[in-house]
This record gives C-alpha cells, structure tokens and sequence, in this order.
C-alpha cells in the first residue's frame, strides 16, 4: 500500500470486539491502536479479534507494541487473534505464538474464543440411545 491512509474500524461480531486496521502500520499508528486496546481492556473485553487482512507494514518492528497489549489480554485470560491472509503469516512468523492466535477468518477466530469445537465433516451419526433409558 502505497499511500499513507491508515485507518482504524471498531466493530462487533457476535458479541466479539472486532478492530480492523486499514492501510500502512507505523509506530504512531500502533499509539492509536494501544490506545484503543486497552480501552477495550478497562471496558471487560477480554477477547478480542484484530484483522489485519487489509493492513501493511515494512517490517515486524512496527508490530511490536502489539505483544505489550497481547500480555495485557492474558492478564486476564483473554487472547488477540491475529486474522491475517496465509500470505501475511510469514511476516508474522517473528511474533511470539504464545502472545498470538493465528486465524485466517473471523469465523474461525470467533470458534477458538467460544471455545467451539471445529465442524466434524463426517456429520451427525445416528443413535438408538434414549434418555429415558438412563438410570
């Protein structure tokens, strides 16, 4: 991304804070962002999903300030999930995995915070069990 238009959206998807970053990321655009992260934080959200789909940066560096706020979510027991394209992860590769979930999708990132297990493809099995049968 050429230019230097960056903005920042707030959202919510099913009852999940949503912040998506637009354009260049910088150092005073990871001030913003903090700033934005830790309101979160006071306000009792603890999960939070940060898509990063449409966003770019020249290098990790700029990304640092997002491991202070990662920290600050698993003080209380929350996560950032990182939605990223598959072709941003390995700009990523360099952050800690312990601080972050990778996801390639909100859908995806929203199933790991409910703590949903994944859509099985075999689909539902029928069963002759009742439970008037159980004592």
């Amino acid at each position: 991304m050429a230019n230097s238009e960056f903005s920042i959206a707030l959202r919510n998807y099913a009852g999940v804070p949503v912040v998506e970053l637009v354009g260049e990321i910088n150092k005073r655009t990871m001030t913003t962002l903090s700033d934005i992260l830790g309101k979160l934080v006071q306000a009792g959200h603890y999960n939070v999903m940060l898509n990063l789909k449409r966003a770019a940066w020249e290098n990790t560096g700029a990304l640092d300030t997002l491991k202070k706020a990662a920290k600050l979510f698993q003080t209380h027991y929350g996560n950032v999930d990182l939605i990223v394209e598959r072709e941003q992860l390995e700009k990523l590769r360099r952050l800690p995995g312990d601080l972050f979930r990778f996801c390639t999708s909100e859908g995806q990132a929203l199933t790991r915070i409910r703590r949903l297990p994944a859509p099985s493809m075999g689909g539902v099995k029928p069963t002759s069990a009742h439970l008037s049968d159980a004592k």
